[in-house]
């Protein structure tokens, strides 16, 4: 009997170890993710775009969650009285940015107009940037123990005195990506966003 039942429960196992992986239409019912730096993190649709709420006051409305429409970034120093950074952006690329698909090279510009407040006050500004996506090579990650397909892509951003690259990880079965790099190409410094948990809410 005892025998029957272990392998009862060990039959069990592989569905309970699978029964929290993310699995194709499940972005509708919302994804939760957590990340090395900036912690916890969701994914929801908005009409046909992606809202990702990174956490600590930054969330992006974006196309594929790689292609940004409309965002938010707030920043406040700790430990510091009378210090904070608030923006919000709407953004527009000249020309439809394209599905994801290995191999590809896409490049636009990109107009930003931003409006925030600071320290200093509130403020309005427009920027214009030459953008290029690069899509990689479709490979296999393992998260949490669940094997997902995963498709690098990297965005570099100049113009405006400004030269930086985004990188993303992108899930094509799942539909959305997800920022997890930033390198300011200037300074050389980089900021890893490594995803370590993702789940559905």
């Amino acid at each position: 009997m005892k025998r029957l039942v272990f392998a009862a429960l060990a039959a069990a196992l592989p569905l309970s170890a699978n029964a929290a992986c993310v699995a194709p239409g499940d972005l509708s019912r919302g994804i939760a993710f957590t990340r090395e730096i900036k912690g916890q993190g969701s994914a929801q649709p908005n009409g046909q775009y992606v809202q990702v709420n990174y956490g600590r006051g930054d969330a992006v409305v974006a196309r594929y969650g790689i292609f940004p429409v409309q965002g938010h970034f707030s920043d406040a120093p700790e430990n510091v009285i009378g210090a904070w950074f608030e923006q919000t952006s709407k953004y527009s690329f000249g020309g439809n940015p394209p599905k994801p698909q290995s191999g590809r090279v896409w490049t636009s510009t990109l107009n930003v107009k931003a409006t925030g407040s600071d320290q200093s006050g509130a403020f309005k500004e427009n920027y214009r940037y030459n953008v290029r996506y690069v899509f990689e090579e479709m490979r296999q990650a393992t998260l949490s123990g669940c094997t997902y397909a995963v498709m690098g892509v990297t965005a570099r951003f100049q113009g405006e005195g400004r030269d930086w690259t985004d990188r993303y990880a992108y899930f094509p079965e799942l539909g959305y990506g997800l920022l997890t790099q930033y390198t300011d190409n200037q300074t050389g410094r980089t900021a890893r966003y490594g995803i370590t948990k993702m789940v559905t809410k």
